[in-house]
């Protein structure tokens, strides 16, 4: 039996290695629901015993991919409003999501997406309407550097 070359080794290799580490798909929060349904029945996060703005009215935008596992990793605190220590409890609560994928997406994509987060909110629906609206960003896209941070997947 003759030897396979270091050549076709690599040319046999090198495709599997680009795949696996392929850009996931951005996607807008409104369309993640074609992509991922959310799983989780409860939310966990880590809440501080003190911090600042931790019981005022207010929201957080976390940015973060849904890898084919249905887990998320990558997660970014986008924005906090108003500024406080609830970025970090959003944060922890983004990586605590599970997904699992719709029937269009049967092959697992990953996708690049954004959640809003509320915390403390009035029960006056306009007013609740008006936090929320502070957090709502530009759709953000993976080819931005700024948009995400650089860690490998989680599992």
């Amino acid at each position: 039996m003759r030897a396979i070359g270091p050549t076709l080794l690599t040319l046999l290799i090198v495709p599997g290695v680009a795949l696996a580490q392929a850009n996931p798909r951005s996607v807008t929060p409104e369309n993640l629901a074609k992509y991922w349904s959310l799983i989780s029945s409860s939310l966990e996060a880590n809440v501080p015993l003190g911090g600042r703005g931790l019981d005022v009215p207010g929201c957080a935008t976390v940015s973060f991919v849904v890898e084919k596992s249905g887990r998320t990793s990558t997660v970014k605190v986008q924005k906090v409003e108003p500024p406080g220590d609830l970025g970090g409890v959003a944060a922890s609560a983004a990586a605590s999501l599970e997904f699992e994928p719709t029937v269009t997406n049967a092959a697992r994509d990953r996708v690049f997406s954004s959640l809003i987060f509320p915390f403390n909110l009035p029960a006056d629906p306009a007013a609740r309407t008006a936090i929320m609206q502070k957090c709502v960003i530009e759709p953000l896209r993976w080819s931005d550097p700024a948009a995400r941070v650089d860690t490998p997947p989680a599992g």
